[in-house]
């Protein structure tokens, strides 16, 4: 799955799909074959904060 910095699922177009996002393990390209354990806790943890605080500034902005 391609995303952008803000944790947003990106289309074939690279654009990103609204109100999608993931985080953790769900986001290609961090890791392959053999990682330390709790990698992808800690890029779950610091990816989904990202996430989170995006989504919730659209989510202000649309009730604004």
């Amino acid at each position: 799955m391609k995303v952008n910095t803000q944790g947003q699922i990106l289309d074939s177009q690279d654009q990103p799909l609204p109100g999608l996002y993931a985080a953790g393990e769900m986001v290609g390209g961090l890791y392959y074959v053999k990682y330390a354990g709790g990698v992808g806790l800690t890029a779950g943890s610091v990816l989904g904060r990202i996430s989170g605080a995006h989504a919730a500034a659209l989510a202000n902005r649309a009730t604004a």
